[in-house]
């Protein structure tokens, strides 16, 4: 088929979908209202501080993660990988602690990215839209920063350090009204949260409790024939590692192509995969939705590199995803996400947030309108983690998270800890 006659049938197949939005802006004043009434004290935006820190000091040791573990031995970054996800604005080895401070004292903390850019945009323009205003305005002030950068923003680099600024905000608001942030937005949180775990190392993660794990597949297009063979391999023994009963998910980071990818899902037929992960290149929203067509053995999900509402919108018009996957750091915060959620489930689509099993994220993942589990990477036998991580992932115990009532999102962080494990700064 050529080029012209697919678009044609890509286009023939593409489906305008009719998404009866909610009036936002009435709900964000509605909202901010009622949290000023209950409030016992008002407050104002004073100080905005940021980290850049290091959370996978494994995926790129040539990055000092920490200003006290100098000599710590890393194990080698990984040669000839398909998709560069590493560097120092990278999602992970970028990630960016945004500390929000009030006029009486009161502190919020949030977690985005974008590295050391990340913090200049915050530093030299964000935050002279944020001093001085109401944390409880949090959503007003959200749309502010996404408009005044949207000409350089919307997406990546810029909404990553925007959802840190968001984050830190739910998080004041939640201490200002003395409530977990979750009971902001729901009388019937769900607070005991079934977890899932990421990694190789499947069968440990089965005997610490958890019922679903998600193995990365490494061999692409470049590996050819060998390592279409070697993903079949790993797979099938895995299924055979965790048993029948536990949900088994791939994650390919953008890995593979249409065609590779439905031949995978048929040859894999037999191992009752829950679902395939991001398998082709970013923005091909018409072969996405291709695999929704195609591939019925399993789920085909994406949007751990989506951004925002709008971005995600375009994924559901194309009907391009079985499931979609916001990251609360990267796609715009906590609001923005439950924006994206709730979209996404009026046309019966299920949110599962990539890393859901963060603090900020487990607050969120309790207030989804359609079930799901939450992601955390491990437990691993071979830890690179450090004290500031341990923090910032709480660990389920028995295959399960259970949220306190702590006010915010419970997060409390010695800033010399922040200090610490600073990569580098303005």
């Amino acid at each position: 088929m050529s080029n012209k006659q697919q678009s044609a049938v890509d286009a023939e197949n593409e489906t305008d979908i009719a998404i009866e939005l909610p009036d936002y802006v009435a709900e964000a004043q509605a909202r901010s209202a009622e949290w000023k009434e209950r409030a016992k004290t008002r407050h104002k935006i004073v100080g905005i501080r940021t980290w850049h820190i290091n959370l996978n000091p494994a995926a790129m040791s040539s990055m000092t993660y920490s200003q006290a573990d100098r000599q710590v031995q890393m194990p080698p970054e990984p040669k000839n990988v398909h998709v560069d996800w590493r560097g120092p604005f990278a999602t992970q080895a970028g990630a960016l602690m945004v500390e929000i401070t009030t006029d009486k004292g009161l502190k919020g903390y949030g977690l985005g990215g974008g590295g050391l850019a990340g913090a200049l945009v915050i530093d030299r323009h964000m935050k002279y839209f944020t001093l001085e205003r109401d944390p409880l305005d949090v959503e007003e002030i959200w749309d502010t920063l996404y408009h005044i950068t949207s000409i350089y923003g919307r997406r990546g680099l810029v909404i990553y350090a925007l959802s840190g600024i968001e984050l830190a905000l739910w998080d004041l608001c939640g201490k200002i009204l003395d409530a977990p942030v979750y009971s902001l937005i729901t009388d019937e949180p769900q607070r005991k949260i079934p977890a899932y775990a990421t990694g190789t190392d499947v069968g440990y993660y089965v005997a610490q409790g958890f019922t679903a794990c998600k193995p990365g597949l490494r061999n692409g297009l470049a590996e050819g024939e060998d390592g279409f063979a070697k993903n079949l391999e790993i797979i099938r023994e895995a299924r055979q590692e965790v048993g029948s009963e536990v949900e088994l998910m791939v994650d390919i980071y953008l890995r593979w192509d249409v065609d590779y990818t439905v031949r995978f899902a048929e040859a894999a037929a037999d191992v009752n995969l829950k679902w395939i992960e991001e398998a082709i290149p970013l923005d091909d929203y018409a072969g996405m939705a291709r695999l929704v067509r195609e591939v019925d053995s399993t789920w085909i999900v994406s949007g751990e590199h989506e951004f925002t509402r709008y971005g995600f919108r375009e994924l559901l018009r194309w009907r391009a995803a079985h499931m979609i996957q916001p990251d609360i750091s990267w796609a715009g915060g906590f609001g923005e996400c439950l924006k994206i959620a709730n979209e996404a489930a009026a046309q019966g689509i299920p949110t599962w947030l990539h890393q859901g099993g963060t603090p900020w994220g487990l607050h969120l993942t309790a207030c989804l309108p359609l079930p799901c589990r939450a992601e955390t990477f491990g437990p691993s036998r071979k830890s690179t983690e450090n004290e500031l991580y341990r923090q910032l992932r709480p660990t389920p115990r028995d295959g399960f998270f259970t949220l306190s009532d702590n006010p915010g999102f419970g997060v409390e962080i010695d800033e010399k800890l922040l200090d610490a494990y600073t990569i580098d700064s303005l």
